[in-house]
C-alpha cells in the first residue's frame, strides 16, 4: 500500500462512542485521514467502536490502537475483522507476539504499528522492530509522563534518530500542537498522532484546522512510501 506523506492521526481517546464520532466528523471536515479509536474508546466500547467508524469513514484509513502485548494473532485479527486498516501493537511486546502479530496483519493486506510508549532503550527497540517486519514505529510520550516530566512532544535526538535510521515511517504521539506539528514533519516525521489538542477542544474542527494548516505546506512534494511488506516473516527470522 502507497501512502503520501505526512498525514495527521486523530487518535480519539474517549470513552463514548458518540463523542468520537462528532470529533471524527470534525477532523475528517478538514482532512485528517487517520481515524484512531484510541484505547480507551476500545476497552469502552469494545470493537463495535472500530466497526462504526469504519462504516462511517469508509473513506478514512480507521486505526485501532490496541496496545496488543500478548496473543498477537487473536487480537490484531479481531481489529482487522472489525473494519481497521491500521492495528497498534505494543513496542514491548515479545517478539513472536510481533511476528503473529505482522503475519496477520499481512493476511489482511493491513499495516501494522508498532508503539514504543514505554520502551527503555527505544532506538535498540524501534530497529528490531523493523527488522521482525511492522510497517510504522510510533515514539510516543504518554500523557501521565507529560504531566509528570512537565514536558510535551518536540523533536529531540530519539526522534531524529528513528526518521535517520530506520527504512519504514515514524510516527510521534503525545502532546502535539500546532507549535510542534512543522516542526515535527520537517525533522522527517511522517505520521503525527493528535489527541488532546482536538479531543479537548470546544471547537474540534477549528483545532483540527490549526494542525492541518500546520503540516499542509510541508507536504508540497508528494512523499510517496511503502508501508507494507506484504510477506509473511518466517519463524525466527527478520526481513
Amino acid at each position: 500500500m502507497e501512502e503520501s506523506w505526512p498525514q495527521v492521526q486523530i487518535a480519539l481517546d474517549v470513552v463514548r462512542l458518540q463523542d468520537a464520532l462528532r470529533i471524527a466528523r470534525a477532523a475528517s471536515s478538514q482532512g485528517i485521514r487517520w481515524l484512531e479509536a484510541g484505547t480507551p474508546l476500545i476497552k469502552s466500547e469494545g470493537m463495535r467502536a472500530v466497526r462504526v467508524l469504519s462504516r462511517t469513514f469508509p473513506a478514512r484509513k480507521v486505526v485501532a490502537d490496541m496496545k496488543t502485548l500478548d496473543a498477537g494473532s487473536i487480537e490484531t485479527e479481531m481489529a482487522f475483522q472489525a473494519g481497521a486498516k491500521v492495528v497498534s501493537i505494543s513496542g514491548l511486546a515479545h517478539d513472536r507476539t510481533v511476528r503473529d502479530s505482522v503475519r496477520t496483519s499481512a493476511r489482511y493486506d493491513g499495516v501494522l504499528m508498532a508503539d514504543l510508549l514505554m520502551s527503555p532503550n527505544p532506538r535498540k527497540r524501534a530497529r528490531e522492530l523493523e527488522g521482525l517486519g511492522v510497517d510504522i514505529v510510533c515514539a510516543h510520550m504518554g500523557i501521565d509522563a507529560q504531566k509528570a516530566l512537565h514536558s510535551r512532544s518536540v523533536v529531540d535526538r530519539t526522534t531524529r534518530d528513528l526518521v535517520r535510521t530506520l527504512r519504514i515511517p515514524v510516527a510521534v504521539a503525545g502532546g502535539a500542537n500546532p507549535d510542534s506539528a512543522a516542526e515535527l514533519v520537517m525533522s522527517g516525521v511522517k505520521l503525527l498522532i493528535v489527541g488532546g489538542w482536538i479531543t479537548g477542544s470546544k471547537d474540534p474542527t477549528k483545532a483540527s484546522r490549526q494542525i492541518v494548516d500546520r503540516v499542509r505546506p510541508v507536504n508540497k512534494t508528494h512523499d510517496q512510501t511503502s508501508v507494507s511488506r506484504r510477506v509473511a516473516i518466517p519463524e525466527g527470522k527478520g526481513r
